[in-house]
């Protein structure tokens, strides 16, 4: 999927010791791209680890070629796992892994080794 990604706001948070980015998503002609491939793509732009990228938050409106998004970049996995909430951490994962998390946590089995997988 082609799409371009500008850094609108760029916000080093020291209390929590992350940065937090504001980016632009521009994909003329086609859908919002996924927080999979977004994710690829800021970590390569930031030179950051990917398994410490979140993508917090994408702000899509109908029929427009432009998308807002929020990211967080965590300087290790410890700061990430404590600040973000189950659900976020659980979006940006593949399919496959979010559907095991699920069963796994529904069936009150053990999970956490998969995110770090």
């Amino acid at each position: 999927m082609s799409f371009d990604i500008e850094i609108l706001q760029e916000k080093k948070n020291p209390l929590i010791d992350r940065l937090e980015l504001q980016i632009k998503i521009n994909h003329f002609g086609k859908g919002t791209p996924n927080r999979l491939d977004l994710k690829k793509k800021v970590a390569g732009l930031k030179t950051s680890d990917e398994n410490l990228t979140i993508i917090k938050k994408i702000k899509t409106h109908f029929g427009a070629t432009e998308d807002i998004g929020k990211v967080y970049i965590y300087n290790n996995q410890k700061d990430l796992e404590f600040f973000e909430p189950f659900h976020i951490r659980v979006r940006n994962l593949p399919k496959d892994k979010r559907t095991e998390i699920y069963n796994l946590k529904r069936k009150k089995e053990a999970y956490k080794h998969l995110f770090n997988e």
